[in-house]
């Protein structure tokens, strides 16, 4: 299983079919580049022959592909291997319907024919090796559908051909292009899961350095309820009234209840596991992230959390978004070594024109939820802001960063429809994580689904602070009350979802 790289238990067919559909269809220069080829090549090759094949064969391609297209488009937020090989057969269709012209056009005598046929082939083989299919079944069939066409080629071209010697030389040639292919098809899709598995183990690699991070406040934690525990315990013998001995009891209850959900809320946290991507709310989930922080910053930084008042929907994996906020947070707090303030927002923006990102993707214009991660510490300097994300760059001392943080953090966001950008002078660094707004999710009950129909994303909403709030609590001995618009949550939901 290992030797041939068996795909099965590490990939998500929703993710591999929105990989190919953006390579075939979600480029519009490319797309319109392709299929001008094909309509130009069609109705050229008709001139030139006179024959209506060359026609037939540009409305059959045309007629698969929007087959293929629409097939693709029209899955689900989850899909299945089953679906996934449907569309590689879809798929194998398209080549087959391709490759025919091309294969005919080379065996004829007429030298402009065969250029143009044998440039046809390698243009599609090329297009094959760059599309560099994970499923293995998937990438047999395109392998075999140019294994039957290279053969055809061969009988057609050896027919025409009496000297033996040039028999033998046409039929290694043929066959070493095959084979030639067949071993860059397997390489290149070997490459390629080992590069996605090198980033699985990156992002876990993160998990785990927040992990630690967390440790130390964690151990302290959890002294604090063990000893809510034993003190009531050690107070049920005393008590006279069973009432008072019925309340020390649901006190030590209690706090074995807090030692639990925070033993599952790490657990989940650290769990190694595909892409989880859910329809969430971001302020839900700053209320998560400022439980964790609590353990990760020291007094002398004072941390403040706002997020709208009413349900702010994004479609991503929580996981990820909470390992990549820690990283933030945990970089803020190194860049004020003497204290400081770090502020974390949330609020709806609109983008109203396509913003083209520095490596040359496009930002669609619409909804977003912008995250934003402040301190006031010591800065970055301007010469090394632009590097600041590149994979294995960081500016700490030898085993205090891997310099894999906003690299994960880019990458998250990225892979999830948004951007990143970085604010800094000599007052501060924002971090600045824009996410499309995720769209009305049936699955959600009546109430959500009204809550977040009744406010445009985009609307100016008051804001409070959730650190406010809950200090004030404290304070009174109260219960943090859970903020106007939104639904009670628990404040220990666990980090992993289902889609």
């Amino acid at each position: 299983m290992s030797k041939h790289y068996d795909e099965d238990l590490t990939m998500d067919p929703r993710a591999e079919i929105d990989r190919l559909f953006d390579l075939e269809y979600g480029r519009r220069v490319d797309l319109a580049f392709r299929f001008g080829l094909i309509i130009l090549g069609g109705v050229t090759l008709n001139l030139y022959t006179g024959l209506p094949m060359s026609l037939y064969w540009m409305a059959g391609l045309i007629v698969l592909h929007l087959i293929h297209f629409l097939y693709m488009r029209t899955r689900g937020e989850t899909c299945s291997r089953r679906e996934l090989l449907i569309s590689g057969a879809t798929y194998w269709a398209v080549v087959a319907a391709f490759i025919w012209l091309p294969a005919w056009m080379i065996v004829q005598e007429d030298p402009a024919l065969r250029i143009g046929g044998a440039a046809g082939i390698g243009a599609l083989l090329v297009f094959l090796i760059h599309r560099a299919d994970r499923v293995l079944t998937v990438m047999l069939g395109e392998i075999a559908v140019i294994g039957a066409a290279i053969v055809w080629i061969l009988y057609e071209t050896l027919l025409k051909i009496d000297s033996l010697s040039a028999q033998i030389g046409v039929a290694v040639t043929g066959g070493g292009l095959w084979i030639y292919f067949s071993v860059t098809m397997f390489t290149n899709r070997r490459i390629r899961i080992e590069a996605e598995r090198a980033a699985q183990r990156s992002v876990q690699a993160q998990k785990m350095e927040a992990i630690g991070q967390l440790a130390g406040g964690v151990a302290h934690d959890f002294n604090n309820i063990l000893t809510a525990v034993i003190g009531n315990l050690d107070l049920y013998e005393g008590l006279e009234t069973d009432a008072d001995r019925q309340a020390a009891v649901n006190e030590a209850r209690m706090a074995a209840s807090r030692a639990s959900d925070l033993v599952q809320q790490l657990l989940a946290y650290a769990r190694r596991s595909p892409m989880q991507v859910a329809r969430r709310d971001v302020g839900a989930l700053l209320e998560q992230l400022e439980l964790l922080t609590r353990r990760l910053l020291p007094a002398r930084i004072t941390q403040t959390f706002e997020a709208p008042r009413d349900p702010l929907w994004v479609a991503l994996d929580e996981s990820q978004f909470i390992t990549a906020l820690v990283n933030l947070v945990v970089n803020a707090r190194d860049a004020m070594p003497d204290g400081g303030t770090l502020t974390v927002t949330a609020r709806p923006v609109h983008l109203f024109t396509e913003d083209q990102l520095a490596d040359g993707t496009v930002l669609a214009a619409g909804e977003y939820a912008e995250v934003t991660v402040a301190d006031t510490g010591t800065g970055i300097p301007d010469e090394i802001l632009r590097r600041v994300t590149e994979p294995f760059f960081t500016t700490k001392e030898v085993g205090q960063g891997s310099g894999l943080g906003l690299s994960m953090v880019e990458g998250f966001v990225r892979q999830s429809g948004g951007s990143l950008s970085i604010n800094s002078s000599d007052e501060g660094t924002a971090m600045h994580l824009l996410l499309p707004i995720a769209a009305s999710d049936g699955a959600l009950d009546d109430t959500a689904a009204a809550m977040n129909a009744n406010v445009p994303p985009s609307a100016s909403v008051p804001s409070i602070s959730f650190h406010d709030a809950h200090s004030a609590a404290k304070a009174e001995g109260e219960p943090a009350p859970e903020p106007n618009g939104r639904r009670p949550q628990s404040l220990f939901p666990g980090l992993r979802y289902s889609a």
